[in-house]
């Protein structure tokens, strides 16, 4: 009975061990937040306004967005209306085979 006694308080030490070391990493992470945010209020402060040009240029870009140029077509362009009614439905196939067979040619365009 001893050796489980011994065993509980060696492992009562490890854990107050433990929770005394996250208690210290807990008050210096809320001591270098406050800091930053002490930091950040000076900087607005001064004229410096955060910067988020990810969202404030559109509501629809996310973040793997940014290097994507979004083109929109006119629907005035034949080709570009039925491409872009077309994209998800099994008649995108039989309307490109239909359309190279009057001769003109088409060039693969992938959209990232």
């Amino acid at each position: 009975m001893t050796n489980r006694v011994d065993d509980l308080e060696s492992e009562i030490a490890e854990l107050r061990a433990a929770v005394n070391g996250l208690t210290e990493e807990l008050v210096e992470t809320k001591a270098r937040v406050r800091e930053l945010e002490t930091e950040a209020e000076e900087a607005e402060d001064d004229g410096f306004a955060e910067a988020d040009p990810v969202e404030s240029a559109t509501s629809e870009t996310t973040k793997s967005d940014d290097h994507v140029e979004v083109v929109e077509q006119e629907p005035s362009d034949e080709l570009g209306a039925s491409s872009l009614e077309g994209d998800n439905t099994p008649e995108t196939e039989e309307s490109t085979d239909e359309s190279t067979d009057d001769g003109t040619e088409q060039s693969d365009i992938i959209v990232a």
